[in-house]
C-alpha cells in the first residue's frame, strides 16, 4: 500500500487491501495453532494436552488486555499520521512501545511469580499440574514478547501497513512448528517444549517487526533504545482510549463463559453439534472482527488529515463489504452445514449430530450480517475516539444482554434452540444499536465541523 493509501485512495480498493492481509493473518493463526495442538497431542498425549488447556484461558486475560491499550495507541498514532503531525507521531510511538515493553516486563515477572497461585484458582487436577506449571512460567516468562509484538503490529497498521504484521506471522508461525518438532518431538521435552517453541517464535516475531519499524519509510526520525521515553500526555491519551477496550477484551470471554456453562448442560450432542458449528462458522468471525479495525485505522488517519466526507462514506463502504462477504458465507452454511459438517466426526456420529448442526446454522445463518454491521461500526465508533461509548454499547447489547437472557429467560426453556436465539437476538441488538450510535456520533461530528 502507498503510504497514504487510506486517507488518498479509492475507498473501496484501499480498504480491501488493509482488511485481505488480517484476514490471511487470523486464517494462519488458526491453522498453526490447529497444528500446534496435534504436535503436541501426538508426543505428549492427552495429559500434556489436558497440562495446556487447563490453563491457556489464563494468558488471554493479560493478552487482551493489552491489545486493548495497543489499539488506543494505534487510534492515537493513526490520527498524527493522517495530520502528518510529524513531532506528535514520533512522540506517540516512542511513547507505546516503552509502555509496551514496561508493562510486558511487569506481566512477566508477575505471571511467573504467582503461577502456582493461578493453577489453585484454575483448579488443576493434580495428575497434570506439574506440567501445567511447567508450561505456564515458561509462557508467561515470554509474555512480554507477545505484547510488545501487539503493540509493534499496531503502530505499523496505524500507518495503514498491514502486510509487514502478516510477513511476520508468517515466520513466526514456521519458526513455531519447526521448534515444536524439534523440542516436543524429537528432544521429547514435553509441555516445556511447547511453551518454549512459542516463546522462540514471539521473540522472534519482535526482532523482525523491530526490524521493520526502524527501516521504516513512515517515520523519518529512527527509532532506537536510546531514544525511547514515555512522553506523560501521549501516555495518558493512550490508556484514555485503549483502556475501556481493554476491559471490553477481558469481560467478553467471561460472558461467552457464562453462555458455555448452560450450553454444557444441553447434553453431549448438543455441545457437539455446537461445536462444529463453531468450526463452520469461523470465517464469518475472522471476516466480521478484522473489518472492525481496519475502520478504525481508517476513520482515525482521515479524521487527522481533516477528510470528514471520507469518515462517512468510508464506514458505509466498509460495512457494505463486511455484509457482503458475511452474507455469501452465510448462504453457503444455510444449504450446506449438512455436506461440510460430516467432515468433523466420525462417520458414526453423523445421523445424530448432522441434523442437530443444520438445524442451529439455518436458525444462524440468516443473522450473522448483523454481528458485521456491529463489529464494523465498534471499529469505526472508536475511530471516532469514542471507545468508551464503544465499549459500554459492546458489554451492554452482546455481554450483558447474553448473560440476562440466560439467567432469566432460559430457565422457561431449557432448549438448545433457546441459547441460539439468544446469541441470534444479541446480533440484532448490537447492529441496530451501533447504527443508530454511528450515525448519531458522526452527525455530531460534521454538526461541530460545521461551526
Amino acid at each position: 500500500m502507498k503510504k497514504d493509501s487510506l486517507i488518498s485512495e479509492n475507498i473501496g480498493k484501499a480498504l480491501l487491501l488493509f482488511v485481505l492481509p488480517l484476514i490471511a493473518g487470523s486464517l494462519i493463526q488458526q491453522l498453526y495453532t490447529t497444528v500446534d495442538a496435534v504436535i503436541v497431542g501426538q508426543f505428549t498425549g492427552k495429559v500434556g494436552l489436558a497440562a495446556i488447556d487447563s490453563v491457556h484461558t489464563l494468558f488471554k486475560f493479560p493478552l487482551n488486555f493489552m491489545n486493548g491499550l495497543a489499539t488506543g495507541a494505534t487510534i492515537m498514532i493513526s490520527r498524527y499520521f493522517g495530520a502528518k503531525d510529524k513531532e506528535g507521531l514520533h512522540c506517540a510511538v516512542r511513547t507505546a512501545l516503552l509502555l509496551a515493553g514496561i508493562l510486558g516486563i511487569v506481566c512477566a515477572v508477575a505471571g511467573v511469580i504467582f503461577s502456582p497461585w493461578l493453577l489453585d484458582i484454575m483448579s488443576v487436577p493434580e495428575e497434570v499440574r506439574a506440567g501445567s506449571l511447567i508450561y505456564c512460567r515458561i509462557y508467561f516468562g515470554g509474555i512480554w514478547a507477545m505484547i510488545l509484538y501487539n503493540m509493534m503490529a499496531g503502530v505499523l497498521r496505524a500507518f495503514g501497513d498491514s502486510k509487514k504484521p502478516l510477513y511476520v506471522l508468517v515466520v513466526c508461525s514456521v519458526v513455531n512448528i519447526v521448534a515444536d518438532l524439534i523440542l516436543v518431538g524429537l528432544l521429547h521435552t514435553g509441555v516445556g517444549g511447547a511453551a518454549a517453541a512459542t516463546v522462540l517464535s514471539q521473540i522472534v516475531s519482535v526482532v523482525l517487526t523491530a526490524y521493520f519499524l526502524v527501516k521504516s519509510d513512515f517515520l523519518e526520525e529512527k527509532i532506537g533504545i536510546r531514544t525511547m521515553r514515555i512522553c506523560k500526555e501521549h501516555m495518558g491519551m493512550m490508556i484514555n482510549k485503549g483502556f475501556p477496550l481493554a476491559l471490553q477484551s477481558m469481560l467478553f470471554p467471561i460472558a461467552n463463559s457464562i453462555v458455555q456453562a448452560s450450553i454444557n448442560t444441553m447434553g453431549t450432542d448438543s455441545i457437539a453439534a455446537w461445536g462444529i458449528c463453531d468450526k463452520l462458522d469461523l470465517l464469518i468471525w475472522l471476516i466480521a472482527d478484522s473489518m472492525g479495525p481496519v475502520l478504525t485505522t481508517y476513520t482515525a488517519q482521515n479524521l487527522g488529515a481533516g477528510k470528514a466526507k471520507r469518515v462517512k462514506k468510508g464506514a458505509l463502504i466498509g460495512t457494505g463489504l463486511s455484509v457482503i462477504a458475511v452474507g455469501i458465507i452465510s448462504i453457503v452454511l444455510y444449504f450446506g452445514s449438512g455436506l461440510i459438517g460430516p467432515l468433523f466426526i466420525d462417520q458414526k456420529d453423523v445421523p445424530t449430530l448432522i441434523p442437530l448442526v443444520i438445524r442451529y446454522m439455518q436458525m444462524m445463518a440468516p443473522f450473522f450480517v448483523f454481528y458485521a454491521v456491529a463489529a464494523a461500526l465498534s471499529g469505526a465508533c472508536s475511530g471516532l475516539g469514542e471507545t468508551l461509548v464503544s465499549m459500554v454499547t459492546t458489554l451492554l447489547t452482546i455481554c450483558l444482554f447474553r448473560v440476562v437472557c440466560i439467567l432469566v429467560v432460559l430457565p422457561s426453556f431449557e432448549t438448545m434452540e433457546c441459547i441460539v436465539w439468544i446469541y441470534i437476538g444479541s446480533w440484532i441488538v448490537s447492529g441496530v444499536t451501533f447504527t443508530i450510535l454511528y450515525l448519531a456520533k458522526v452527525e455530531k461530528f460534521y454538526h461541530k465541523k460545521s461551526k
